[in-house]
C-alpha cells in the first residue's frame, strides 16, 4: 500500500512573495534594517524617508501596497497625520498600517489603537521575531508588541 501525502496550505500560512510594502522611516539605520529584512523575506518594498508624498507614492504603487510600516515621528509630519490621510483615501483606506516606533509603548499603543492603526511594532525591530510578526499581521491577527 502506498501512502501519498499532500501539502495542504492553511489560511494561517502566508507567503511573502505577493506582498508589497511601503516603509515610511526617516532614520537611516532604521530604514536600512527594515529594507534589508523586507527584501530578505521576498517582499517588494518602497521606502519613503520624509513622510511627504506618502499618499501619492502608495497610490502610484502597482499593485497597491499590502502593508504600510509607518514611523510615528517624521521630520515634517507624524504617522498619525499620515494614517488619517490613508484612512480618508478611497483607494488606500483598507491597507494594513502598522506603527513602527521607539516611542514609549505604554503611551503610544493606546493612541495607535484609537487612531486606527492595525498594529504596533516597537523599535528596535527584532530580526528573529519580525518575520513571524509580519505573518500574523498579514493574516489579520493583532500584533501590538514593544519589540
Amino acid at each position: 500500500m502506498t501512502t501519498v501525502k499532500y501539502a495542504v496550505s492553511t489560511p494561517s500560512e502566508h507567503s511573502f512573495h505577493n506582498v508589497y510594502a511601503l516603509a515610511v522611516e526617516d532614520d537611516a539605520g532604521g530604514m536600512a534594517i527594515i529594507g534589508v529584512m523586507l527584501r530578505y523575506l521576498g517582499i517588494k518594498a518602497y521606502i519613503n524617508t520624509s513622510g511627504q508624498g506618502v499618499i501619492e507614492l502608495a497610490r502610484a504603487m502597482n499593485p497597491r501596497p499590502t502593508l504600510i510600516l509607518l514611523d510615528l515621528n517624521l521630520p515634517t509630519t507624524t504617522g498619525y497625520e499620515i494614517l488619517k490621510q490613508i484612512r480618508e483615501d478611497e483607494e488606500l483606506k483598507n491597507v494594513i498600517v502598522i506603527a513602527v516606533t521607539a516611542q514609549d509603548a505604554d503611551t503610544e499603543i493606546p493612541k495607535c489603537k484609537e487612531a486606527g492603526f492595525d498594529g504596533f511594532i516597537g523599535k528596535p525591530i527584532s530580526r528573529s521575531r519580525f518575520p513571524r510578526q509580519l505573518k500574523r499581521i498579514l493574516n489579520r491577527e493583532p500584533v501590538w508588541e514593544t519589540y
